[in-house]
């Protein structure tokens, strides 16, 4: 069994639009779970259910892939490989470089 979070904190201008567009996410992304802060609005963790590891670093180049090469990444079965990662780096307080990704798996 295996996670991953990714946490971000979206500026206050961008929330509506975040809101919108990780809605669409989420109606692509069925296991895709996502937080806000009650203590730090704005500050985002999306929570995915059994992702692999290899999945995992693929899904981590995608979305911190500065050149936007992500054919060179894609298994194109996975959901998430489907959905436009590029806005969320302009609605990030700090940009691309602020958005966290961690693999965990269960501890037996």
């Amino acid at each position: 069994m295996s996670k991953i979070f990714v946490e971000y904190q979206i500026l206050p201008q961008y929330r509506p639009a975040y809101s919108a567009w990780v809605g669409k996410v989420r109606a692509v992304c069925p296991q895709l779970e996502v937080y806000e802060g009650s203590d730090q609005p704005g500050l985002y963790v999306e929570m995915w259910e059994g992702v692999s590891q290899d999945d995992y670093r693929r899904m981590k180049a995608i979305r911190k892939d500065k050149a936007g090469n992500v054919e060179n990444h894609l298994p194109m079965a996975a959901d998430w490989a489907q959905v436009d990662w590029s806005p969320l780096a302009e609605w990030v307080q700090g940009g691309e470089s602020k958005i966290h990704i961690w693999h965990f798996v269960k501890v037996r």
